[in-house]
């Protein structure tokens, strides 16, 4: 029998029991299958055998449509590919939270940004902030993928009951043992009708700093549906990552620049923008469906890849530049001109984004099973490191071990490190714990 025409009418269980009736011992036999990003790869029987020398005939190619592979058992061979560069990211993002904090929050002594402590740690703030950012471009990345499947009653009964427990929980936590018992600020608290008022409004309406994002991340989850129909058309996606870059990142960074350089007030313009009410998941949005705009997009051209660099580089500068100019402006250590929702800001967050895709991307491709299993571990617990590091950093301030008890420009990152690597092994106990696993 012509064995092309035998496969075409095999289904998934005559396959099987095809191969287990060739006279050649399955240990002895792979399937290879070529993969030529059409629809006509082939998939070829090959004899691996070392131990004969009696050369075996080679069976027919097979179509990919005649075959089905889609009706194969192989569960390896139907998970998606892991992208590796997005944990390197997850990683590197949640390590420039702890550091960005270990150079801005309760710093000992407060810092003059005259002074060469001062310099440093603006310095490096200003550097790290695109650390939130590339957090919001991941989850873009993710869940605007039209082929990822997202459903309404996923939203509500899945997503966001998971962040809102997570959010609940740290609130209590910071707003009353982190705060009121851990008392990381030295200050003394009377317990009265006020304080716990003060307490409520805090665990549920403001939570604990940091704890922000995920409040906007339960806000991105709800308006996620209205913008994947958007982004499945690449020209529509693109006009939303234009519009949001103007109206939430170009338009208040111009506003904010003139004022501090030249001291001329565009309040009717921003307020004009302001008026047009384009907004429906705050300032950050842009972030949001540039991540998957981005993720999903290649280059034809290399240059292209190597302007994407620079751009980030420009932008780095530029926040560290803005940030001095805004400092020397107002005469004190101020945020204006590298926040989070500042276009310069945007444009670092876009080129780390891009290097972690393709350079980043290339070198862990390179890397070693046990490489890529420890990698997974520390992507799994970023979430859990973001939630708690800064409950460590409040106790090492308590212990008098803080970011400014040496020379900042080699102390800061190995003191982030210290931090961030007592989050994790904290995390990493936190998870054996069944009650506490679901909140980190």
């Amino acid at each position: 029998m012509n064995m092309d025409r035998k496969y075409k009418k095999m289904k998934e269980d005559d396959l099987e029991t095809e191969f287990d009736n060739l006279e050649v011992e399955k240990e002895h036999l792979e399937i290879s299958i070529h993969d030529n990003n059409n629809d006509n790869n082939n998939y070829k029987v090959i004899d691996s055998s070392n131990e004969s020398t009696v050369v075996e005939e080679e069976l027919p190619i097979i179509n990919v449509e005649t075959l089905k592979v889609e009706n194969f058992k192989n569960k390896e061979s139907q998970k998606p590919t892991r992208l590796y560069w997005v944990d390197c990211l997850r990683v590197f993002s949640s390590y420039l939270v702890v550091f960005i904090h270990c150079c801005n929050i309760l710093l000992k002594p407060k810092i003059n940004y005259k002074s060469f402590n001062g310099r440093i740690l603006i310095a490096f703030c200003a550097f790290a902030r695109p650390c939130v950012p590339l957090f919001i471009m991941i989850s873009g990345m993710l869940f605007l993928d039209p082929k990822k499947k997202m459903t309404l009653e996923m939203i509500f009964k899945k997503y966001i009951p998971r962040i809102f427990k997570c959010y609940l929980f740290w609130t209590l936590y910071y707003g009353i043992f982190d705060k009121y018992i851990l008392k990381y600020d030295d200050k003394h608290y009377t317990f009265n009708k006020d304080l716990i008022i003060e307490i409520i409004k805090v665990c549920i309406i403001r939570g604990g700093g940091h704890l922000w994002y995920l409040n906007f991340t339960i806000g991105i989850y709800l308006t996620t549906p209205l913008y994947r129909p958007i982004v499945k058309d690449r020209t529509l996606g693109w006009y939303l990552v234009a519009l949001c870059c103007i109206v939430a990142q170009i338009v208040p960074t111009v506003y904010q620049f003139f004022i501090i350089v030249f001291g001329i007030d565009l309040d009717v313009f921003q307020k004009y923008v302001e008026n047009l009410v384009l907004y429906t998941a705050g300032n950050y949005l842009g972030y949001y469906v540039i991540g998957y705009m981005v993720a999903s997009h290649e280059f034809s051209k290399k240059r292209y890849i190597y302007l994407s660099y620079l751009i980030g580089l420009i932008g780095s500068v530029l926040s560290i530049a803005f940030r001095f100019i805004s400092c020397y402006h107002y005469n004190k250590n101020v945020h204006n001109l590298s926040k989070y929702y500042n276009f310069n800001v945007c444009m670092a967050a876009y080129g780390f984004f891009v290097f972690f895709k393709y350079a980043v991307n290339d070198w862990v491709s390179k890397r070693g099973q046990g490489f890529l299993r420890i990698l997974k571990v520390f992507s799994d617990y970023s979430m859990g490191v973001y939630l708690i590091h800064l409950t460590i950093y409040h106790i090492f301030y308590k212990l008098n071990f803080h970011s400014q008890m040496f020379n900042p420009i080699y102390w800061v990152p190995i003191y982030s490190s210290i931090i961030y690597a007592t989050c994790f092994v904290l995390v990493h106990l936190l998870r054996k714990i069944p009650f506490i696993k679901q909140f980190m």
